[in-house]
């Protein structure tokens, strides 16, 4: 999950929330009884993960132990997808739809001193950010949905993500046939989050906003380095919340411009766009080339190009929400699901790029605990978790997938 340093006190009391009714999900009893036996076997998994971080772009080690897992566990895999992506399948024993699951790889460049005593033995690399317990879970909930596999009604898709962090992953897998067994008919996944373990929330529609990217570059003989002021006064009108709003959690629609430092002389800016909706963008796009096409300097060409979802962010499919959080309430009660109500812009995560061709529900998963003094707070300098929280998340998405299969 990519984020803004200084995000971490203020997101951290990550917003009110509400509660959805719930319903059964056939297997669960069994999924749970195999989760529960085997919780300190990926405990030493995630352990061991944590000791042996990868930065995005070479998740060599994490792929290979991923790959061998899921073999063992007797799934169909793919390796190399889009990079060090993984792919495996579980065809259940019954007819049914094509659910995918996905857990993200990659490690942090960190000079961070690392709290746990099974610390990175990597020099300047940590899991700063969760994703070893992400991967832990994914192969937890693999192992406990293959023991059920002769009865479960449908099929389970992991994809095991590599380049999170900078935003490629998940599009590099989607071009590289991340669905060639099948499309899903849903795809669900989870982050670590300041949550208590024990909670796992999740909101419809944008939960993570998206980052997009404005690129102006000014050409002539005429006064340039005038032209590039202008341009940035332009980026700087569109946002629409401060930088000290920036980092508390915000209502949808929000617009923040983020200017990248350029060199002197130079003669391209360029400027993340953070956007909370599709109407948000709207407003972004059409502020920026109204603004942009405006300036006039004598001798001087100014053009710009818009991209966007340079980091995709995160927007649930509601029908599916709404599904996934009355499994949840019935499984473990109404306390253990908050709703988000508001996003948090400094958050940004790749999901999008597959809930754009799939649609699909992420969820925020609590790891910290107060009384033992862990702050689940992903990129901060104590970052740590509750292990306990493993098991929780693993029934949990095990809840949803199975409700998900037994709806059809």
């Amino acid at each position: 999950m990519k984020t803004h340093v200084g995000v971490w006190a203020a997101v951290a009391s990550l917003l009110g929330w509400t509660t959805v009714g719930g319903q059964a999900v056939d297997l669960r009893v069994r999924v749970d009884s195999a989760v529960k036996l085997r919780a300190g076997e990926f405990i030493d998994l995630r352990r061991d993960l944590h000791r042996h971080p990868e930065v995005s772009g070479a998740e060599v080690r994490t792929a290979g132990l991923v790959a061998e897992r899921l073999r063992a566990f007797g799934l169909e895999v793919r390796t190399g997808v889009g990079g060090h992506g993984v792919v495996g399948v579980l065809r259940g024993g019954r007819p049914g739809p094509l659910v995918a699951y996905r857990a993200d790889m990659d490690a942090l460049r960190s000079s961070d001193p690392d709290p746990v005593p099974f610390r990175s033995g990597t020099p300047g690399v940590r899991h700063q950010c969760g994703h070893d317990v992400h991967v832990a879970i994914g192969l937890a909930l693999a192992a406990a949905l293959s023991s059920v596999r002769d009865s479960l009604p449908g099929s389970v898709l992991f994809v095991f993500q590599p380049d999170e962090e900078r935003g490629a992953g998940a599009r590099a897998m989607l071009a590289d046939g991340v669905f060639a067994a099948g499309k899903p008919v849903a795809i669900y996944g989870l982050h670590t989050s300041p949550y208590e373990a024990g909670q796992i929330a999740t909101r419809p529609g944008v939960m993570m906003a998206a980052r997009d990217r404005v690129r102006v570059t000014v050409s002539g003989e005429g006064n340039t380095a005038a032209a590039l002021d202008r341009a940035r006064g332009v980026l700087q009108a569109v946002s629409t919340i401060g930088p000290a709003q920036a980092f508390q959690p915000q209502p949808e629609g929000f617009i923040v411009v983020q200017i990248a430092p350029a060199a002197p002389g130079a003669a391209t800016i360029q400027g993340s766009v953070t956007v909370a909706g599709r109407e948000a963008r709207d407003r972004a796009r059409a502020a920026l080339t109204s603004g942009l096409g405006a300036i006039r300097v004598p001798g001087v060409a100014a053009t710009h190009d818009y991209t966007e979802k340079v980091m995709a962010g995160v927007t649930n499919d509601a029908d599916l929400t709404t599904l996934a959080t009355a499994a949840l309430v019935r499984a473990f009660g109404e306390a253990a699901v908050p709703l988000l109500r508001n996003i948090a812009p400094a958050f940004s995560e790749d999901f999008g790029s597959f809930q754009d061709e799939v649609p699909g529900v992420f969820f925020f998963l609590g790891v910290s605990n107060a009384a033992k003094g862990i702050a689940g707070m992903p990129h901060s300098p104590d970052f740590d978790v509750d292990e306990d929280a493993m098991a929780f998340g693993t029934r949990a998405m095990a809840t949803v997938i199975l409700d998900r299969i037994a709806s059809r």
